[in-house]
């Protein structure tokens, strides 16, 4: 029995304008190969009323086109950053029937168990399409292009389709990546993370926003290459930034920050374990645009915390305090114009771009083609051995004199502790899990605990800015009282922080201890 196909493809939002000027790009118009056909689908999806399908990542689909209906069972849905990879069963059924055998014998039994005959399922949504299709071929690539028009409708609601898909028929995932930048940099387009299914679920059962999306835990193979598993991880990584797009754009999700921001840092920190395999020319460009968006993700989380970690916990105890609630609305305030800001970047076409030339640089990137394959055709296991020790070592010179750490030489240990954390998370799958899960766990802590020293020394470097501007608003006239409040509140926050400095050092150096015994796994 063989399996279904797999079938690969990325979704680009735009307009209705942008599909016009997209059929008419010459360069796209040179690669046509074969007539450009525009038909009505209309599309019912099927699951059972506990939801089972849904549950289990099963798409189920009846299309009409006015002349034939066909089927469709999807399965197993594999997404990195918009690129959608799943199993796909798709034949014409007589009379619109639904027939769930042949799919089962076609090696889709596991992804339709529970699910016996048609009779268990029923109507969830619809979808309504004018779709105009036509081949595309670049060299030894072939792709299928369909520009859809239209609305997923379910329970009353609607909402609209105006997307490119992109089909790929013959080629690689890079080829796919590398004509979609090519469509990003001509049309304003963004990336489509839901399929129309998941868009029909969502209106079905009123779904809210998806909260943030943490990393994925990776299963690594000690048989693969080093050069596939930077590949596998770069891609969770980026998967990971590109989830968390719609609860920081639509839910102004603070943590969706933060997650958005541990996925860059996470790649970033792959890149550089993994230096040796990843060099060529394109890495530089790549680290460029990990910068740009760090620079608008970077001032909004940093407001964030100063509100949530630094502010939040003096209020709590002194709540009517109006110095305190003079800091809280400054600082309110400049959080809402960082989130503009890094709303506003991940709006931008330019982080489309962004999404899509990461993914064709893992995917086919310069690093992929470099003379030297000795590093990426190093064994996994031998090289994340060798990795671990070395990450080990930079965290535990320092923490041989902890308690003599400046507040900058403590900071550096903390990147040190983060590096290794990504690493060890990275290589964890590799050894065995109860003697890598205290390690992770302690560095976490470890990881959290310098994190919020340093979050302490940076607020008592914004807290010194802004007694400096409260005295330049009394000598401009301002509400001398006001000011003078915000001041007494300012002096207030950092000394509560500076008075439980000293058993926040003593936790990190007992929880120091404990990392250092379980350090050396991978030995």
């Amino acid at each position: 029995m063989t399996a279904p196909p797999i079938e690969t493809e990325l979704k680009l939002a735009t307009s209705e304008a942008g599909l016009a000027v997209l059929l008419r790009l010459p360069w796209l118009r040179a690669l046509r190969d074969g007539p450009v056909r525009t038909r009505r689908l209309t599309s019912t999806y099927y699951d059972t009323p506990e939801g089972i399908l849904w549950t289990r990542g099963v798409t189920l689909r009846l299309r009409h086109d006015g002349a034939s209906w066909v089927q469709t069972v999807k399965a197993a849905p594999q997404e990195a950053a918009g690129l959608f990879k799943r199993l796909e069963w798709e034949r014409s059924v007589p009379d619109g029937r639904l027939d769930l055998e042949r799919p089962r014998a076609a090696g889709l039994r596991k992804a339709l168990a529970g699910v016996e005959t048609a009779d268990a399922v029923r109507p969830c949504f619809t979808t309504d399409i004018r779709r105009t299709e036509v081949r595309l071929r670049d060299g030894g690539c072939t792709v299928l292009m369909a520009l859809d028009r239209g609305a997923v409708r379910a329970n009353g609601h609607s909402a609209p389709v105006c997307e490119a898909e992109l089909e790929l028929v013959e080629g690689t995932a890079g080829d796919l990546y590398r004509l979609a930048e090519r469509i990003a940099a001509a049309v304003p387009v963004r990336l489509e993370l839901r399929a129309k299914a998941e868009r029909g679920h969502a209106l079905a059962v009123s779904a809210a926003v998806p909260g943030p999306q943490k990393a994925q835990a990776l299963d690594l193979d000690p048989d693969m290459t080093a050069g596939a598993a930077f590949q596998a991880i770069a891609g969770g990584c980026l998967a990971q930034m590109a989830a968390n797009v719609r609860p920081l754009v639509e839910a102004r999700d603070g943590e969706a920050i933060h997650q958005m921001r541990v996925a860059t840092r996470r790649l970033r920190s792959a890149m550089t374990t993994f230096k040796a395999v990843a060099a060529g020319p394109g890495l530089t460009a790549v680290k460029d645009d990990l910068r740009w968006l760090m620079g608008s993700l970077g001032p909004a989380r940093d407001a964030d915390v100063f509100l949530s970690e630094i502010l939040g916990p003096v209020r709590t105890v002194f709540p009517d305090d109006p110095g305190l609630a003079s800091l809280h609305a400054l600082f309110s305030d400049r959080r809402e114009r960082r989130f503009d800001a890094a709303v506003a970047a991940v709006s931008d076409p330019r982080f489309t771009r962004l999404l899509l030339g990461l993914g064709a640089w893992i995917e086919a990137g310069d690093w992929r083609a470099s003379g030297d394959d000795g590093p990426r055709e190093m064994p996994l296991d031998r090289f994340a051995r060798k990795t671990l020790e070395a990450r080990w070592r930079k965290v535990a010179k320092p923490a041989r004199t902890f308690d003599r750490l400046s507040d900058t030489k403590r900071h550096k240990m903390r990147i040190q502790v983060k590096k290794l954390r990504y690493t060890t998370e990275f290589f964890g799958s590799l050894f065995r899990k109860k003697t890598v899960k205290p390690f992770v766990k302690g560095l976490s802590t470890l990881q959290d605990q310098l994190g919020a020293l340093n979050d302490v020394a940076v607020a008592r470097e914004t807290l010194h800015e802004t007694l400096h501007e409260t005295v330049a608003d009394q000598r401009a006239g301002d509400d001398g009282v006001a000011a003078a409040e915000r001041a007494w509140a300012a002096g207030l926050v950092a000394g509560w922080h500076r008075r439980d400095a000293g058993d926040r050092l003593a936790e990190a150096g007992r929880t120091l201890k404990a990392v250092r015994q379980a350090a050396g796994f991978w030995r």
